[in-house]
């Protein structure tokens, strides 16, 4: 892999991505709608390696004119719960359209926040591209989750409300293992042509990963759940809400017949990924709130 190009690249999973990328050598496009994110991601990587690139995603003229010269496009979807659908849709049909005319291999990522409507899963990757399922992510940049809004709670002192059961266990994947698993795949080439999962370090319930937390900023966890009244509000504003969640607690048990499961060397532990992000957020949130901003 020799040049690369990171589509959204200006926060979370991809920006982890974009690090790892150039600290292999690898000379990266980081591609993004925010010229603000993709400032802020070349003054913290500060490396000849990147060049950063505004442009719509879902433009395939501008993607094109960006990706000259690029052999791997990595994209990554639903990694939270705030994508856009329709917008998603067209951006890989965007990247799809782009490396195929360029000759550049593709690397789809793909988180648990699939909404239920979406039914992309029915598309087979090409000789040149893979799919890559992906556990939830928790670490630094991983925001926009359930499991951050909790993390955040406990360091910020306040009760947590969990609208899933927490005894359910899952899978979780500190979110620069993911990085580093991705960029062993990519580099692969006997991995394009298939569907991949990701493996953590083994199911756990969110009671007990959110007690490593609570351990960490020395509190008691204090748990709410969601009320009748509460839910029946969600559904009023969201009526898919329910579904979601339903869909969201199923998520990481079946990834089809046809992936196959990859399972890095040496992945972060959960005491030692929940110590780190903690620590993050403890000087995130909790500075701010001190100085009132």
């Amino acid at each position: 892999m020799l040049k690369a190009m990171v589509v959204r690249a200006g926060s979370g999973w991809e920006r982890v991505l974009v690090k790892r990328l150039v600290e292999e050598n690898v000379e990266v496009i980081a591609y993004s709608g925010s010229q603000r994110k993709l400032e802020t991601l070349q003054m913290n990587i500060s490396s000849p390696l990147l060049r950063i690139i505004r442009g719509d995603v879902v433009n395939p003229d501008e993607l094109l004119v960006a990706a000259n010269g690029v052999n791997v496009i990595f994209c990554g979807v639903y990694l939270t719960y705030d994508d856009k659908p329709e917008k998603v849709h067209q951006m890989l049909e965007a990247v799809r359209s782009v490396s195929a005319a360029i000759g550049a291999k593709l690397v789809i990522v793909e988180g648990v926040y699939r909404p239920v409507v979406v039914k992309e899963s029915a598309n087979v990757p090409s000789p040149t591209s893979m799919r890559i399922f992906s556990p939830e992510l928790y670490g630094e940049a991983a925001s926009n989750t359930l499991i951050h809004y909790a993390l955040r709670k406990i360091v910020q002192g306040k009760p947590v409300k969990l609208p899933i059961d927490p005894s359910i266990r899952r899978d979780y994947l500190f979110i620069d293992d993911a990085a580093r698993y991705v960029h062993e795949l990519a580099s692969t080439e006997s991995a394009y042509g298939g569907n991949w999962h990701l493996c953590g370090n083994g199911s756990i319930s969110q009671t007990e990963f959110l007690g490593f937390a609570g351990s960490v900023v020395q509190i008691a966890l204090r748990f709410e759940t969601i009320g009748k009244w509460q839910q029946r509000l969600l559904q009023w504003y969201e009526p898919e809400m329910r579904i979601k969640l339903e869909s969201y607690e199923r998520s990481g048990k079946n990834y089809g017949t046809s992936s196959m499961a990859y399972d890095g060397v040496s992945p972060t532990s959960y005491e030692e990924g929940i110590v780190l992000t903690v620590k993050h957020m403890l000087e995130k949130y909790v500075a701010k709130e001190s100085t009132g901003s």
